[in-house]
C-alpha cells in the first residue's frame, strides 16, 4: 500500500504545475470498483468524439474552446525543443529526430534512450513528459518551463539522488489532463490500448455525455453548469481544481464515475485542512484554487452567486485580460473608491490577485485566488489543525470516508495521532463495510504503520479476497508478511503480483531485495534483468533512429540480394518472409520459381509470372482499395498453383462460415458479458501450469523424443535455458538438422547446406518457446490483449485471446476452458505481400517437478508440419553454452 502512495505523491505535484489539475492517490485509487472490460473500447473506432460532435451547432464555442489551455492539456509528442539537464550525477539529453522526440538518460556508465509518447500540460506554465513502456506509463524526470525557455528537473525530482524514468503514472494522475483514459484496475500504471481514446479534455468534461443531446438537441438534454444548483455547479470545477488534504472514493466508485450534473460527493469526498478559528489563510497551494476563492470576502459575501464561471469562460479566452477582469470586478464594485485607491483603469488583479511562487509548484507561479484587500503574511499549517469535509458525503459514508481521510492525511504529515484517529473511526463502523476492499486496505495500512503486522495481514488478506486479481493488493499483503518475518509468504505474494503485472515496480523492487536477502542471487539477477530490459526497450529503437538521423538506413533488398526487380526498396529482412508467403499461398516450394543454388537467375517462367502477379496486386490495391493490402496471392490461389476459375457445384455440404454469423445480436451481447477477462484467462493459465512459484523455479529443460516431419521420423532433442535460449536437434541419417535461438538471433543448420538466419516469424515463435516462464510473461510479450468469442478445437471448448506486440505483430492464443492450459498459439508474420501464419499446438500435458509440460507439440505452416512427441523431460539441469551457438555451416557457399 505504501508503494502506491509514494509512486503518486511527487507525480501529483508535477502534474499540478503542468496544467493546474489532478486527481486521486493512495489505496482509493485502486478502488473496489467493478472491473471495467479491459478488451472493449470505450468508443467504437471512427465514432466522433469530444468537440467534433459539438462543432456543427456550436461552432463559435468550439472554436473559442480550442484556444483554451484545457483543450491542450495532453497531446502526442512532436518536435520539441532540444536541451539537456544535469543533476545529482545524472544527465538527460533531449533531442527531436525524424523518428520521434527522444530523451537520453545517463548516469555513470549506464545509458538508456526513451522515446517520449505524450506531452502533458498545456505549456502555459510548463510541459511534462510521459513514456509508454509496454502499456505502462512512466514520467520523465525533466520538464520544460516556459517562463525560463529551458528544461529543468520536474517538481519532486529536485532532491531525488538518482532522477530516472521509473516513476509510475497512476490513473488519478492523468484523469484531469485527458479526455478519457483506459487504466487497468488492480494495477498502478498499466493501461489498455489506446491509453487515451481522447487525449485532451473535451466538451463532455463540463457538459456531460452528449448522446442524449445528440438524439434530442434541445437545452434540457445537456448540462449547462451555470443553471445547476450551487453544489452541482461548483462540482464541475472542483473535480480538478479542488484537491484539499485528501480525496476519498465512495465504495465501488472510480474518479472517472463523476458525471456533470451530480455532486462530487456522489462519487468521492474531498477533505480540507480545518484551520483554527481566527488563524490566517493557509500557505498557498497551486491546486487549491477553489479553497482560495472560498476564503475571499467576495465569495463569502455573494450568497453563493460568485463561482468560477463568474470570471472564467472556457469558450472565450479574453484577448485583453486586464480590461476583461477589471470589468468583472466593477460589475459588483460600483461605489466610489477612496482617493488613495488607483483609478478605475488600473489592473485589479495585479494588486488583489497577484501571481506568486507556488508552495508546491516547482519553478512556476500562479494566480492567487483569495482576492485579498491587502497582502497578508502566509503562515504554515498549525500542528493542531484537523481536517473536515468540503461537503459531507451521504450520512452512511461519513465515518468511513473521514477515517480513511485521517489515515491518508496522517501519512502525508507523518502524524501518528492522525493515523490512530483514522483507525479508531474505521474500527467503529467495520461491520457496515465487510465487502469493501478499500476499507480493509486502509485498515491494513494503519496497522502496518503501527507495527502490528499480524493484524495487518488479516486486513490485507480480506482486501485481497474481495479483489483477488489486484497486483497492488498482492504487494500490500506481502509487505505485512515481510514485516512479520515470513519472507517465503511475502515472496509468494510478490511473485503473483509480478505475474499479474510484470512491470509492477512496487512489487518487483521488494521481490528482488528479498531474493538477495535469502541468497537467491540468480533469481534476483534474472528478475532485475527482465525489468531493466523492459524499461529500456526503447533503446534499440533509438539506435536505429540515430542511424537514420545521420542519413543512413537499413539495407534494401536489392543491396543484399541479386536481381531484385518488383520488390526493390523493401527492407532486406522482409524479402524471405515475402517469398515464404508466396510459397504458403500457392502450396509450392522454392524450386517452383527458382533454380537450385541459382536463385538470382530468370530461367523459369513461373518467376516471371510471379513478378507480373505482384505488379497486378499492387495496382489493384492502389486503384480499388486506397493502397490498403486487400488483394494478396492467397485471395485467388487458396493453396493451389492454379486458381479455380469455375464455381463448384453444390454438393449439399454446408460451406464453413463464421461461427458467430448465426448468433443474434442479443446472443453475442450476452456472450460478451460472460466472457472472462484477459487477466482471468492468464491467471487460470498460470494456475493450470502449476502456479507462479513453481513456474518461477524452472531455469532449464532438456527434452528427448521423436520428431516427425512430413512423414519422416527421427530422434530429437530440445535444450531450453533461461533467459530465452533454445535449440532443437533432429538426428537424421544424412546429418543433424538444427534450429538454435540464443535470445537475440536464430539460425537454421541443415547438413550439406549453408547456415541461414531465422526470419521474423521463426524468431517470434522461438522467443516464446524459449521462455520457460512464458505463462508469467504473456502481458509482457503482448502489451495489448483482447478476448475474442470462444471456439472449439476438436471437441474441446477454448477461449481465444488476441495478443498484439509492441511492434504491432499479432498472435492468437487458445486456452482450454476447463484446465486453462494453452492448447494452440497462432503467430502472424507480416511481409510486403501479406500475413504468413504459423501454428503451434500443445497437447498431452503431464506433471514434471510441479509444472505441467506438453508432451506433444505440433508446429504447422502451410505445406509443412512437424510433430515432437516427448519421451523424457529433465529440468534444472546444467546445459553447456555451446548448445546455443550458431550451427556450423558446411554446405555450398559456407563461410
Amino acid at each position: 500500500m505504501s508503494a502506491r502512495k509514494n509512486a503518486c505523491s511527487w507525480l501529483f505535484v508535477t502534474l499540478i504545475v503542468l496544467a493546474g489539475v489532478s486527481l486521486g492517490r493512495g489505496p482509493s485509487a485502486s478502488s473496489t470498483a467493478p472491473k471495467r472490460d479491459t478488451q472493449t473500447p470505450l468508443r467504437q473506432a471512427g465514432e466522433p468524439t469530444g468537440a467534433s460532435r459539438c462543432v456543427v451547432c456550436h461552432a463559435s464555442e468550439v472554436e473559442g474552446y480550442s484556444r483554451s489551455a484545457m483543450a491542450h492539456s495532453l497531446r502526442r509528442a512532436g518536435r520539441e525543443p532540444d536541451g539537456s539537464v544535469s543533476a545529482h550525477g545524472t544527465t538527460v539529453t533531449i533531442r527531436s529526430s525524424p523518428t520521434g522526440y527522444w530523451q537520453r538518460w545517463e548516469n555513470g556508465g549506464d545509458k538508456s534512450d526513451y522515446r517520449i509518447d505524450y506531452v502533458i500540460g498545456s505549456g502555459t506554465h510548463a510541459s511534462g513528459y510521459l513514456v509508454d513502456i509496454g502499456r505502462h506509463l512512466f514520467q520523465s524526470p525533466v520538464a520544460y518551463y516556459k517562463s525560463r525557455q529551458s528544461y529543468d528537473l520536474a517538481p519532486g525530482y529536485e532532491t531525488q539522488p538518482d532522477p530516472d524514468f521509473t516513476r509510475p503514472v497512476a490513473e488519478g494522475c492523468v484523469l484531469c489532463h485527458s479526455g478519457s483514459e483506459q487504466h487497468i484496475s488492480g494495477t498502478l500504471n498499466e493501461y489498455r490500448s489506446p491509453v487515451f481514446p481522447e487525449e485532451a479534455i473535451t466538451c463532455e468534461r463540463c457538459h456531460g455525455p452528449a448522446e442524449k443531446h445528440l438524439a434530442d438537441p434541445r437545452p434540457g438534454t445537456i448540462v449547462n453548469p451555470a443553471k445547476l444548483e450551487p453544489a452541482a455547479r461548483d462540482s464541475i470545477c472542483e473535480q480538478c481544481h479542488l484537491f484539499g488534504a485528501a480525496r476519498v472514493l465512495n465504495p465501488g466508485k472510480q474518479f472517472s464515475d463523476f458525471t456533470p450534473g451530480q455532486r462530487l460527493e456522489d462519487t468521492f469526498t474531498t477533505y480540507r485542512d480545518a484551520m483554527p478559528a481566527g488563524s490566517p489563510a493557509a500557505a498557498f497551494k497551486v491546486i487549491s484554487h477553489v479553497e482560495q476563492l472560498a476564503l475571499s470576502g467576495c465569495a463569502r459575501n455573494s450568497g453563493g452567486r460568485l463561482w468560477c464561471g463568474t470570471c472564467h469562460d472556457p469558450h472565450n479566452t479574453p484577448a485583453q485580460p486586464v480590461q476583461f477582469y477589471r470589468a468583472r470586478c466593477l460589475s459588483c464594485h460600483t461605489t466610489s473608491f477612496s482617493g488613495s485607491h488607483p483609478s478605475e483603469n488600473s489592473d485589479c488583479l495585479g494588486c488583489h490577485m497577484p501571481r506568486r511562487d507556488a508552495k508546491d509548484g516547482g519553478h512556476s507561479a500562479f494566480t492567487d485566488h483569495r482576492i485579498q484587500r491587502r497582502p497578508q503574511t502566509e503562515s504554515d499549517l498549525p500542528s493542531a489543525a484537523g481536517i473536515s469535509a468540503w461537503r459531507d458525503p451521504p450520512s452512511d459514508l461519513q465515518q468511513r470516508n473521514l477515517g480513511i481521510a485521517y489515515i491518508d492525511s496522517g501519512m502525508q504529515r507523518h502524524s501518528a495521532p492522525f493515523i490512530v484517529q483514522g483507525y479508531r473511526i474505521l474500527a467503529e463502523v467495520q461491520q457496515q463495510f465487510t465487502t469493501d476492499s478499500d476499507f480493509f486496505n486502509w485498515i491494513g495500512e494503519a496497522l502496518l504503520l503501527g507495527k502490528q503486522p499480524s493484524e495487518a495481514k488479516f486486513a490485507y488478506e480480506r482486501a485481497l479476497q474481495l479483489d483477488p486479481n489486484s497486483a497492488l493488493n498482492e504487494a500490500s499483503v506481502a509487505s505485512a508478511y515481510a514485516q512479520d518475518g515470513d519472507i517465503n509468504a511475502a515472496i509468494a505474494h510478490l511473485k503473483r503480483a509480478v505475474a499479474l503485472d510484470p512491470l509492477s515496480l512496487p512489487a518487483a523492487g521488494p521481490l528482488i531485495a528479498l531474493y538477495r536477502e535469502q541468497g537467491r542471487n540468480a533469481e534476483a539477477a534474472e528478475l532485475s534483468n527482465q525489468i531493466k530490459v523492459a524499461l529500456n526497450q526503447s533503446s534499440d529503437t533509438d539506435q536505429t533512429a540515430a542511424t537514420l538521423s545521420l542519413g543512413d538506413s537499413p539495407k534494401k533488398a536489392e543491396e543484399v540480394f541479386k536481381n531484385i526487380q518488383t520488390l526493390k526498396g523493401v527492407p532486406s529482412g522482409e524479402l524471405i518472409p515475402a517469398m515464404q508467403f508466396i510459397s504458403s499461398s500457392l502450396g509450392v516450394g522454392c524450386s517452383f520459381c527458382h533454380g537450385q543454388d541459382h536463385f538470382d537467375k530468370d530461367d523459369k517462367k513461373p518467376k516471371q509470372t510471379a513478378r507480373a502477379m505482384m505488379r497486378m496486386m499492387s495496382a489493384l490495391n492502389a486503384s480499388s482499395f486506397d493502397g490498403r493490402r486487400e488483394v494478396t496471392c492467397y485471395s485467388c490461389h487458396r493453396g493451389a498453383r492454379i486458381p479455380a476459375a469455375t464455381p463448384m457445384v453444390d454438393t449439399g455440404t454446408e460451406v464453413p462460415r463464421n461461427p458467430d454469423a448465426a448468433k443474434s445480436e442479443s446472443e453475442l451481447q450476452t456472450l460478451s458479458n460472460t466472457l472472462p477477462t484477459a487477466g482471468e484467462l492468464i491467471e487460470h493459465y498460470i494456475q493450470g501450469v502449476g502456479g507462479a512459484s513453481a513456474i518461477g523455479n524452472i531455469s532449464s529443460r532438456v527434452e528427448t523424443g521423436t520428431a516427425t516431419f512430413n512423414g519422416e521420423s527421427a530422434v530429437a532433442e530440445v535444450f531450453t535455458e533461461l533467459p530465452e535460449k533454445r535449440t532443437f536437434v533432429r538426428r537424421l541419417k544424412t546429418g543433424d538438422t538444427i534450429s538454435t535461438f540464443d535470445g537475440q538471433t536464430g539460425w537454421f543448420g541443415i547438413a550439406g547446406r549453408p547456415t541461414r538466419e531465422m526470419h521474423v516469424l521463426y524468431v517470434q515463435a522461438a522467443r516464446i518457446e524459449a521462455d520457460l516462464h512464458f505463462p508469467l510473461h504473456v502481458r509482457q510479450a503482448f502489451p495489448e490483449l483482447r478476448v475474442e468469442y470462444p471456439e472449439k478445437i476438436g471437441d474441446r471448448q477454448v477461449y481465444v485471446l488476441i495478443g498484439i506486440r509492441q511492434d504491432k505483430r499479432t498472435a492468437k492464443l487458445y486456452f482450454d476452458e476447463q484446465s486453462g492450459l494453452l492448447v494452440r498459439l497462432v503467430l502472424y508474420a507480416d511481409s510486403p505481400l501479406g500475413l504468413d501464419p504459423a501454428q503451434i499446438d500443445f497437447a498431452d500435458y503431464r506433471d514434471v517437478d510441479g509444472v505441467r509440460v506438453p508432451f506433444n507439440v505440433t508446429s504447422s505452416q502451410p505445406g509443412r508440419r512437424l510433430t515432437f512427441q516427448v519421451d523424457d523431460v529433465r529440468q534444472n539441469v546444467p546445459i553447456d553454452d555451446s548448445k546455443f551457438a550458431k550451427p556450423f555451416s558446411n554446405g555450398p557457399g559456407a563461410h
